[in-house]
């Protein structure tokens, strides 16, 4: 479709929408690494979730984190939804059920990671525990239904209630009952993309094992490692899961452009004001606009389609970089050690290579079929002629070999290869963090759930 203008508006097409992702390419020197964290909070005398309003709510998290290390507020209306840090160019940001989230800043390598994330723990701990609050690092609440989460007022959110129930029956437990860790990386190119979106899309449930961490829900064990992951599979099977044409020959932009071209839009953003459009496709949308009740008139522009992009779910996004989101949420060794396994399957050339090499025969319906086993049966679960153990430490081994080509030290001369030990520890203890839960909840905590809420923590 030719470009068509208006008195006001210039019309973007799907050219342009491909351009956008070629415009995310880097050169390698320009590599960053953003990692993201969201964790539950809950009152330490109740052990009942956290509200946004009220004494000792997320409100007063806010105020003190503001008063105390300089964050800024975020509005949504009249409601701080968030807080941003101008020296640190990083922001804290509410999903829907009030799981808080640290989105960190790019950052050059994991010691300047890991540096960030201890830094905001230092100061989320020291808010919580002056109004009487604590942090849960799981994948999906132990004990707490949907409807004993607080609702964020935020007005993205607003719609996304309305329509999360119309395309599946688990929608809002994911919005507000799931909290994950995520880790977003550069491409240098297209043909890199190509690489590195087949190498995590076919290696997320391999990844996502070892950071399993919700063995429960309703209080009770549920016969699976990962119920966060579990709820996704019934959400929205538009903008979710696991997508086919990565799993084919000659994956590139247009590909992904295409599958978001079809996916329905969530709503149309201008001048600060939510517009639906009903269900429409982004397609539609870029071919004809839309015309809401009253008559005005919406064209497409670039800044929506960057908004429709961070409507889409599946278990690898793209926007202007690659975004790893299959983790449950954990402690603070867990989120650096999600980065660290990421960046250096990734970033080096060697190893993005020998990873490429193991998954390239992998075809969409071997990758689903795995993540099913290792969600159920973990470390005894079967794939092809692997041996899950054996293909763990592979990928470690790979991981490994690249942070070790990346050579970069901290000030205690260590280099990066120091945030994979809590994996190797996985691996040489054959136990998930849901395994250990599990192990404490038919052992030492006697079936009784509230044991986890002074164990799992910062």
């Amino acid at each position: 479709m030719d470009k068509k203008t208006t008195d006001h508006h210039e019309w973007i097409n799907e050219k342009d929408l491909i351009e956008y992702f070629h415009t995310g390419s880097k050169e390698i020197k320009n590599w960053g690494i953003g990692t993201e964290n969201e964790k539950f909070l809950f009152y330490k005398d109740s052990f009942e979730p956290i509200n946004y309003f009220g004494p000792n709510g997320i409100e007063e998290i806010f105020k003190f984190l503001m008063r105390e290390y300089s964050w800024q507020p975020v509005y949504d209306k009249d409601y701080v939804i968030g807080l941003t840090h101008k020296d640190q160019n990083c922001n804290i940001s509410l999903e829907p059920g009030g799981q808080i989230e640290l989105s960190g800043s790019l950052c050059n390598n994991l010691h300047q990671t890991e540096e960030e994330f201890s830094n905001y723990h230092k100061q989320l701990k020291h808010a919580c525990d002056t109004i009487g609050v604590d942090v849960l690092g799981l994948g999906f609440t132990p004990k707490w239904d949907f409807s004993d989460m607080t609702q964020v007022p935020k007005t993205r959110y607003h719609f996304m209630r309305k329509y999360m129930p119309t395309v599946g029956s688990l929608g809002l437990y994911m919005m507000h009952c799931s909290a994950t860790t995520q880790v977003n990386l550069d491409y240098g190119s297209e043909q890199d993309f190509n690489k590195k979106f087949r190498v995590a899309m076919s290696l997320q449930p391999l990844v996502s094992m070892l950071f399993y961490n919700s063995p429960f829900r309703y209080g009770k064990l549920t016969n699976l490692l990962s119920n966060r992951i579990s709820v996704w599979k019934d959400t929205d099977n538009d903008r979710c899961g696991y997508l086919p044409f990565v799993f084919e020959k000659d994956l590139n932009f247009e590909k992904y452009a295409n599958y978001a071209l079809n996916v329905p839009m969530y709503f149309i953003y201008r001048n600060g004001e939510y517009i639906i459009p009903k269900k429409m496709l982004f397609k539609e949308y870029l071919q004809n606009g839309f015309r809401d009740e009253v008559g005005i008139q919406y064209y497409p522009s670039l800044e929506d389609w960057e908004t429709h992009l961070s409507t889409l779910f599946p278990q690898v996004r793209l926007k202007k970089f690659i975004e790893m989101r299959g983790a449950d949420s954990g402690n603070h060794a867990s989120i650096i050690s999600l980065a660290a396994i990421w960046t250096g399957m990734m970033y080096s050339n060697s190893s993005l290579d020998a990873s490429y090499d193991l998954v390239k025969e992998w075809n969409l319906s071997e990758v689903l079929e795995f993540e099913d086993n290792l969600n159920k049966s973990g470390f005894d679960a079967k794939f092809q002629k692997f041996n899950i153990i054996d293909l763990i430490s592979e990928i470690i081994s790979i991981s490994l070999s690249g942070l070790n080509d990346r050579n970069i030290y901290n000030n205690n001369k260590q280099t990066e290869e120091i945030y994979l030990r809590p994996l190797q520890d996985i691996l040489n203890n054959k136990e998930t963090p849901s395994d250990n839960l599990i192990k404490r909840f038919n052992t030492v905590w006697l079936h009784d759930i509230n044991n986890i809420y002074n164990y799992s923590n910062i």
